[in-house]
């Protein structure tokens, strides 16, 4: 079959390093897997409402680009679980805010989420992975 793609298209193709991308779809999964033991990290940090747990969150590696969008659904998603609690607070200038609050039950899972976290770390140690 006839390559009809341009010199240009053709040297762009050869310097693309297929390396980044399995790297890039790698680590966006990795970012899925550890978002909601992050996110419930910062609520138990402290009661705070939506833009600043996002804003808390883009300082985290990978994650400079998170949207709102990602955010909220994951919130709602612990509030139904009981992980977390949300309340509308009247502030005295501007729009009420949704303030989330971790719960015990949140704590609880936080605390298994971060045993987890070490088992696996312990897996890829044991495996050389770390070393």
């Amino acid at each position: 079959m006839p390559d009809h793609s341009s010199p240009a298209d053709r040297t762009a193709m050869a310097d693309a390093d297929p390396i980044d991308d399995i790297l890039e779809r790698w680590s966006s999964q990795a970012r899925k897997g550890y978002f909601e033991m992050l996110l419930l990290a910062r609520v138990s940090a402290g009661r705070a409402y939506g833009y600043q747990i996002v804003a808390s969150l883009k300082h985290a590696p990978g994650f400079a680009n998170l949207a709102e969008g990602t955010v909220y659904p994951v919130l709602s998603r612990m509030k139904k679980d009981g992980l977390v609690t949300a309340e509308w607070v009247a502030e005295e200038t501007g729009a009420p805010r949704k303030y989330y609050t971790i719960t015990e039950r949140g704590r609880q899972t936080l605390d298994r989420m971060r045993q987890v976290w070490t088992r696996m770390g312990d897996v890829l140690n044991a495996q050389g992975v770390n070393s």
